[in-house]
Formats: structure tokens, C-alpha cells, sequence
């Protein structure tokens, strides 16, 4: 419903009509939560606009990855096929204090850093407790708190008080499942677990009930070749257990084995979807296109990348990268925390020069969300001046909504 309005906003006038084609095409792309570029104009413009015009501005939002040691070995983990080194682990409780104080100083042209991610890219959060502490941390500064993990040990204890009670402070779990069974769980991550990991699952969400906390929590599923046929009976699950989403994206380290399944993905998919209901929302990152034959989903080849102003990282080594797809031994950080300020970091010359570079060699994966962002990003970009002008007669969020 908000498509349309927002098109005839920002009627692209003067444009030649493929480009206006393309426009409307973009803001038709994807249903909430993954319509990334009605996002971007509904949510973003204003850093959109301050971006465009190059002043400095602080990203929206900022991974944390506490760890680069896991507890599970996941065989589909793109973290597998980036690196043969992992990063040394340097975040305790006093560098996360530090971390803390340059995320909250960070600000600029009126912009802040709004959401903070812990997360990981070769690591499991879990693995170092002080990813609880920074929950309650960030929490305090206003921040909103996405916390990632494989679910596992949601089940230990630290200080007389389950890991999960600590995840309830959060406003969003995005624990990774990929599975439906115990015996795929094994063949994917290498020892046992789901079982563990689906009672501390229910634990959770009663308890997010009896303390009446708005926790959301999100079940990720990567798609591939050894879980692909349990797709149906996980959404089942995680639906009778009253998660709020089940998201599914492929396994893009592996498009070719992703294309010659995807007829069997997709109709599984669609099965999948037919189980949503008010309360719970199934939801593929990849459109039945992308699934079956699109690989330039998987990568940002040949667009620019915006989503470096988005989406910062900082590595368990407290070093500051350009995305959580990039913390990884090969990759050459910006600077560290520990000894410079956020800004600082982000305004100097290694990292200026190297925005005109990026996507380069290192950038073997990207997300869906980074993808859509940077072609949409590089559309309006190649619009030139125009753009700008568009941008600042743009609606807001409830303006739109209301029309």
C-alpha cells in the first residue's frame, strides 16, 4: 500500500522512462521486512541525502563481534571459506566499556550511531560472556540491541542466572537453526544440539511471557543441500513454539548446488509460507529469481558500496572494518578503538581511500540486504544532482502512511 504513494512522491520527472521503470521497480521489490529500498527512502533520507553530499556521517549501525571462536562448526558457515586465521580475541570487560564510550561519542551532522549488533563472523557471541554484559551496556545508552547466535549455549549459566535471562534484555534474537531434526543438526554442525537448543528456545519465549518483555525473536535458516527438505517441518516448529519469524536465505557459498535444488527450495518455500499467520511471518531473502539462477545476489560486483555508511564492524581484535563480512585475518582494518576514537577512524585517509575501491577482492560475500541497498544506492547515485533535490521533498515515514 505504501509502494504506490511513495512512487508518485518521488515521480523521477524529467528522467528518461527506463529509469523511472527501474525506480518503481526497486520500491516493488521484497515485503517487510525485507523491502530494503523503501527502507532506505521511508527510514533514511536524510543519511541518505548527508551521504550523497559527502559530509561525514556516523553508520546507523555498528556489529560487534565479541568472539572468533565457535562452539559448532558449521559446514555451510560462510566464516569457513574466508579464512585459514582467525582473529585474536581481545574484548573483555574493560574494552567493551571503551567500545561502548566511542559508539555513544560518535556524532555527527546531527546523525548517531542508532543499533548495536553482536554478532560474529568466524565466532559464536556466546563464547565470551562479556557479550551479556554489553546487552545491558548498550541498553543503557539508548541503543537498540540485536544479539546473534547459534543458540547452543543459551542454556549455561553465568552468575546464577541462565545466558537466555540475559538475552531477554535485548530487543532482538536472531538465532541461527538451520535445521529441523537432530540428525541433520549433526551432519550440518558436527555434534549434537537441537534438542538443547529447542528447549532453551521455549524456555526463553515463556519466560519473555511471564516478564512481559517485547524481546523479538527470529529464527534464521540457511538453506543448502543436506537441510533443504526439512524446510516445512522447521517452520512448523518454530510456528507451534510461538517465535515471531522464521527468515530462510541459500547457502551463497554454494549457488551452483543451491540452482541445481532450487526447484524443490522454492516449492518448499512456498509450502512454508502457506503456515504464516498474524503472529508468525515466514520469510525468504532471496526471491524465487535469486534462488534459481541470479548469482549476482550473492555478491556486490560491479556496484558501489554505500552500505560501508550504513554498517561498520568492530573484530574481537577491538580493530574497526567496513562490514561483519570482512573481519577476517586477510582483511586490513581502519585502525583500533583501543587507541583511536570512532571518528577519528572514520574520517582518516585509509579509510577515505579505500571507499572508492570497495567491493574489492575481499568482498567475497555479501549480504542480501547490503546487495539491494548498494544497486539501489548506485542507481540514485548515477542520477546525480537531481537526486538531491528529490531527496529533501521526500515524506516522512507517518506522512506517507497516512496519504
Amino acid at each position: 500500500m505504501g509502494t504506490p504513494v511513495l512512487a508518485r512522491a518521488i515521480e523521477l520527472k524529467g528522467y528518461p522512462k527506463e529509469n523511472q521503470k527501474r525506480f518503481r521497480d526497486f520500491l516493488n521489490r521484497g515485503e517487510p521486512p525485507c523491502d530494503y529500498e523503501r527502507q532506505l527512502l521511508q527510514e533514511h533520507q536524510k543519511r541518505m541525502d548527508a551521504i550523497f553530499h559527502g559530509k561525514i556521517v556516523p553508520p546507523y549501525e555498528v556489529e560487534i563481534q565479541p568472539s572468533s571462536s565457535c562452539n559448532l562448526r558449521c559446514k555451510h558457515c560462510f566464516g569457513n571459506a574466508l579464512t585459514s586465521k582467525r582473529i585474536p580475541n581481545k574484548i573483555g570487560i574493560k574494552e567493551i566499556n571503551k567500545i561502548a564510550n566511542e559508539i555513544e561519542g560518535f556524532r555527527e551532522n546531527g546523525f548517531e550511531i542508532e543499533v548495536v549488533k553482536l554478532c560474529g563472523t568466524t565466532g559464536e557471541p556466546l563464547v565470551n560472556p562479556v557479550s551479556l554484559y554489553a546487552i545491558h551496556l548498550f541498553k543503557k545508552l539508548g541503543k537498540k540491541v540485536i544479539f546473534f547466535t547459534n543458540g547452543l549455549w543459551l542454556d549455561k549459566e553465568l552468575d546464577g542466572k541462565k545466558y537466555l535471562d540475559y538475552i531477554l534484555e535485548a530487543d532482538t534474537l536472531r538465532l541461527s537453526l538451520d535445521c529441523g531434526s537432530e540428525e541433520t543438526f549433526i551432519k550440518l554442525k558436527g555434534k549434537p544440539g537441537f534438542h538443547r537448543t529447542i528447549d532453551s528456545i521455549r524456555e526463553l519465549l515463556e519466560k519473555r511471557e511471564e516478564t512481559k518483555r517485547n524481546l523479538k525473536v527470529i529464527i534464521g535458516y540457511v538453506i543448502g543441500e543436506k537441510n533443504y527438505h526439512e524446510i516445512v517441518p522447521a517452520t512448523r516448529l518454530m510456528r507451534d513454539l510461538n517465535v515471531d519469524e522464521i527468515r530462510f536465505r541459500v547457502d551463497f557459498t554454494n549457488p551452483k548446488g543451491i540452482h541445481r535444488i532450487s526447484d524443490s527450495i522454492t516449492a518448499k518455500l512456498k509450502k512454508s509460507q502457506e503456515l504464516q499467520t498474524k503472529k508468525f511471518k515466514v520469510i525468504s531473502e532471496y526471491s524465487k529469481k535469486e534462488i534459481e539462477e541470479d548469482d549476482s545476489a550473492f555478491y556486490s560486483c560491479g556496484r558501489k558500496c554505500f552500505n560501508q555508511h550504513f554498517w561498520a564492524c568492530i573484530g574481537p581484535d577491538c580493530n574497526l572494518y567496513a562490514c561483519g563480512h570482512r573481519t577476517y585475518y586477510e582483511v586490513e582494518p581502519y585502525g583500533n578503538l583501543l587507541e583511536n576514537s570512532f571518528r577519528e577512524l572514520w574520517t582518516n585517509e585509509k579509510r577515505l581511500k579505500a571507499l572508492a575501491k570497495l567491493p574489492d577482492e575481499y568482498c567475497k560475500f555479501c549480504s542480501p540486504s547490503s546487495t539491494r541497498r548498494n544497486e539501489f544506492m548506485t542507481f540514485l547515485h548515477n542520477l546525480r544532482d537531481k537526486i538531491f533535490s528529490i531527496l529533501q521533498n521526500i515524506p516522512n515515514k507517518n506522512n506517507i502512511e497516512k496519504r
